[in-house]
């Protein structure tokens, strides 16, 4: 069967749902997805079962259909901030969007159990059927920034015969209390199965932390939606701001960040040198520092029956230990590209950790640009980061994309309306104290300044 259509998104995960929404509701084109999944959704159809969302419900999606309740937790490391969906959660919502908003159009197509291969036919891996496609628009590539989930990546360490060495999915199936517990990894994943044997009533003594390096973490508290947290929100960008024009150097700004509440760190007596995105809350924050057996030898080489061998050391474990491989890279720091290149999209953040938001606004640039020069210029694409340095080139390049959108009318207007994006005027009060003014006011007076000094520090790194 040959198939025609105006758009070939490659990918069903969350960005490539996000762009085919946008690109649904602003357009008549015809859209083909093909999804090497069994069903939308991506990495979160491998997730394991305790997984949530790093941020609240209400800025992770697609632009139209809400994602939860709104709701503010009462219980959890999250009490009394709004809702983190779950993994199972995240699934449904991407099927019923699927479901219910882009195949009762008519002119969306979509291909789970597929491949798109290099001669421009799709591949059916239950059926062995294959397609041919014609595309006349553009192909947009989604899978660029793709990275390694827990349950399926290569591990980059030996583990001798009959070392237990599970995923964390295989962790919250076991059925017999280990002595030990060794979790290898520190982003985002490890936080989660730390957190969650601690919820579990392990002790945090029965729990060994293999920390290549200590990560710099956001506060939650500061990225919540409705006007209940303006204030939060005003008076942490304000303090950031002017923590960033107070820096003397670039070690300096770090301490800056931290007494200003913009990043917080596991240990007050290490400096991270990591930078992942990940937010906690304080209470998780004090919940992970009750964790006193944390390894900070270097990446792990080989796991022996009581003993890690580590680029810079050895460390002893108890025997019959149960070792959580959390090493997976998740979404890796890649050289970014042009995201409008002739033919092809190819989806990238454009603000700062944001892969949905990011997606249906590249998608809404694609329907209001011009040519590939125009639509370039509004969308810097952000490589995700790793290391503290890369807060600097994010922030910046953040907030370059941002003047670059609000001095375009129609790409204001969207982002009035478009329920992922933040920083909107719906997340505002209707109508702000004096109080509020003022600090309104002062952010408005500190950002040229602070996005001036992120820039001076940013071309500091490159020249080095």
């Amino acid at each position: 069967m040959s198939i025609n259509t105006d758009y070939l998104i490659i990918g069903g995960g969350a960005s490539g749902m996000a762009f085919a929404d946008t690109l649904c509701t602003h357009t008549n084109a015809t859209i083909t997805i093909v999804d090497r999944g069994h069903s939308p959704g991506g990495h979160w159809n491998h997730a394991y079962p305790f997984v949530r969302l790093h941020q609240p419900s209400s800025f992770y999606g697609v632009p139209s259909k809400e994602l939860g309740c709104n709701e503010i937790d009462t219980v959890g490391g999250n009490k009394g901030l709004y809702e983190l969906a779950s993994g199972s959660e995240v699934r449904g919502y991407f099927q019923q969007v699927l479901d219910q908003k882009l195949l009762p159009t008519g002119r969306v197509r979509y291909f789970g159990n597929s491949e798109y291969r290099d001669d421009g036919s799709i591949y059916s891996k239950v059926s062995g059927k294959e397609h041919d496609v014609s595309v006349r628009i553009k192909t947009v590539d989604t899978g660029y920034m793709g990275g390694a989930i827990p349950a399926t990546h290569t591990r980059k360490f030996d583990v001798n015969a009959n070392i237990s060495c599970v995923s964390p999915s295989q962790l919250a199936e076991i059925q017999n209390a280990a002595a030990q517990y060794v979790i290898i990894g520190s982003g985002k994943t490890g936080i989660d199965v730390c957190l969650w044997l601690l919820d579990q009533g392990v002790r945090p003594d029965q729990i060994v932390w293999v920390m290549p390096r200590d990560a710099w973490f956001i506060d939650r508290r500061g990225f919540q939606p409705t006007a209940d947290f303006y204030d939060d929100r005003l008076h942490l960008a304000v303090k950031e701001n002017e923590a960033i024009i107070a820096a003397g150097s670039f070690d300096d700004l770090f301490d800056q960040l931290e007494h200003a509440g913009s990043l917080m760190r596991l240990d007050r007596d290490i400096k991270p040198t990591a930078y992942k995105c990940a937010t906690v809350t304080i209470k998780e924050l004090e919940a992970l520092r009750r964790i006193k057996n944390i390894v900070r030898l270097g990446h792990l080489k080989q796991i022996f029956e009581g003993q890690l061998v580590l680029e810079n050391g050895v460390y002893t474990t108890r025997e019959n230990a149960i070792h959580v491989d959390c090493s997976a890279t998740g979404i890796p720091k890649v050289n970014a590209k042009p995201i409008y290149d002739n033919d092809r999209i190819h989806v990238q953040c454009v603000r700062t950790c944001q892969p949905t938001f990011s997606a249906a606004l590249i998608a809404y640039i694609e329907v209001v640009g011009t040519d590939d020069t125009h639509k370039n210029s509004l969308s810097a694409p952000i490589p995700y980061p790793t290391d503290d340095k890369d807060w600097v080139s994010q922030k910046f390049i953040s907030g370059q994309n941002q003047l670059a959108w609000v001095q375009n009318e129609s790409i204001r207007n969207w982002l009035k309306e478009c329920r992922l994006d933040a920083l909107k005027s719906g997340q505002s009060p209707s109508k702000r104290t004096p109080e509020q003014d003022i600090m309104a006011l002062k952010l408005k007076n500190t950002f040229f300044a602070a996005y001036t000094k992120l820039q001076y520090f940013a071309d500091d790194m490159k020249s080095k």
